[in-house]
């Protein structure tokens, strides 16, 4: 898609760099199956059947994720006028 509208633009990057960001959390848990999980209150040992099954579900919501299925270049001022 292509747009002129600053506000679509600003909000594609912010969608953009959210979902990196989500992706990379996800990625770092996978990376490291050894480390010990903290959620909330919890530690949770890294080689615990609970750690297991959290990673299990990470690869889930990787494989959701994905790439993002769009992206927005911003037009110039000369392809307007095409």
């Amino acid at each position: 898609m292509q747009t002129f509208d600053p506000a679509v633009i600003e909000f594609t990057k912010q969608l953009q760099d959210w979902h990196a960001s989500r992706v990379a959390n996800l990625q770092l848990i996978l990376d490291h199956p050894e480390s010990t999980l903290k959620l909330g209150d919890a530690e949770i040992k890294g080689d615990s059947d609970i750690a297991k099954g959290i990673r299990a579900g990470v690869r889930i919501a990787m494989d959701q994720l994905g790439k993002l299925p769009f992206s927005v270049t911003p037009c110039t001022d000369e392809e307007e006028e095409d």
